[in-house]
């Protein structure tokens, strides 16, 4: 509904519309109402002038806008106006309307908190903290004014060589975690200075024996040691820990292996590095484990799901074993759709869609030489 045409002749009601507006945006438990007094409409109590018209311009909002309802007082002697005392009773859900004739957009309160806190500290930030006012980020119990010391703070030490992780410790309350998964945010505050962060490496547990000519990643670390006791014969070991969201960076310079005793360091890291060795993966038969060897694979091409270790979960699973995913929590998995690994996607993934129930690793042996039992 387009703005009334006597409005914009009349500043003194758009200065009382935009009074309700004012109240619409601050904290209120109670109806916006505004009585009519000399001191709060002074131009109706002007009577030199036509306040006879002013009021029938209010009494037009009410009646034909529908912006409020008025409740006259009925105590007052015969020498008042009919309208001195009334109360003005907002309808909130003009509130749209009054935003339109009076060309006052909603402005969101908490980044206005944002602006105000960031005023002063714009020559902090590449992009003068627009990203800061784009994401919001919070800290439980911090304000506006807070977050942005943090991260003033955190420009501060960039310089001094740190990991995301000492960076976000040191700035951010001791949380070392506040900044994961943050990167893109501190890229827009911080430009090339963001580059400065010393990439964290990935830190794996491999057993490396003299002689191995192929490379098994086993998911969860009872198996992973387990094998270690009876390795399959040119194994190297690698414990992946579920490291689906490092999948990126496993094969990154910076990543790490500690070695247990027995193993060859040296040759390890050499066929490594030259990413060529057959490679397999062992993990438990469900879609996160399935997942993470879909994720694998795009730092390991050739990695494909470990028969020995699948066929008798697999087997059991046919039979009729297997936890339901309300059973282990694992009701927010989901289906990888394809790994790119054949045996995984054209014999493991149907099996776990068809029967809905799946195993953990721990619970089996793999089929090395003969047959195998769960233990």
């Amino acid at each position: 509904m387009s703005a009334p045409p006597w409005l914009e002749e009349e500043p003194w009601l758009r200065r009382l519309l935009s009074w309700f507006l004012d109240r619409l945006e601050r904290p209120r438990t109670q109806a916006i109402t505004r009585r009519v007094k000399k001191t709060t409409v002074p131009e109706l109590f002007r009577f030199s002038e036509d306040t006879r018209y002013r009021w029938q311009l209010v009494e037009r909002l009410a009646q034909e806008y529908r912006v409020f309802s008025i409740h006259y007082d009925s105590r007052l002697d015969p020498f008042q106006e009919h309208y001195e005392n009334a109360q003005l009773r907002l309808d909130p859900i003009c509130e749209a309307l009054l935003r339109d004739w009076l060309d006052r957009p909603r402005v969101d309160p908490r980044r206005r908190a944002w602006q105000n806190a960031l005023s002063g500290h714009e020559v902090h930030f590449q992009d003068g903290g627009a990203a800061l006012l784009d994401a919001q980020p919070t800290l439980a119990g911090e304000s506006p004014e807070d977050m942005v010391g943090h991260f003033v703070l955190a420009a501060n030490w960039l310089d001094s060589d740190p990991t995301l992780r000492e960076l976000s410790a040191r700035c951010f309350r001791g949380d070392s975690k506040f900044l994961d998964g943050r990167q893109d945010l501190l890229a827009r505050l911080f430009g090339e200075r963001a580059q400065r962060l010393r990439p964290r490496p990935l830190l794996l547990t491999a057993w490396a024996p003299a002689g191995f000519d192929r490379l098994l990643i086993v998911e969860n670390q009872d198996s992973f040691l387990r094998l270690v006791e009876q390795a399959p014969a040119g194994h190297a070991l690698l414990y992946s820990g579920g490291f689906r969201a490092s999948a990126q960076r496993l094969t990154s310079p910076h990543t790490r292996f500690a070695f247990l005793p027995g193993s060859d360091g040296a040759d390890f890291q050499a066929r490594w590095l030259s990413n060529t060795l057959p490679a397999f993966f062992w993990g438990d038969l469900d879609f996160a484990g399935l997942g993470i060897l879909a994720a694998l694979r795009h730092s390991l091409p050739q990695l494909a799901a470990w028969r020995p270790g699948y066929e008798p979960m697999l087997l059991a699973l046919e039979d009729g074993q297997g936890h339901g995913a309300e059973q282990a929590g694992k009701g927010r998995q989901n289906d990888p759709g394809n790994t790119g690994c054949p045996y995984a996607d054209q014999q493991l993934l149907p099996a776990l869609r068809d029967h809905q129930r799946f195993l953990d690793q721990e619970g089996f042996l793999p089929v090395l030489s003969s047959p195998r039992t769960p233990l």
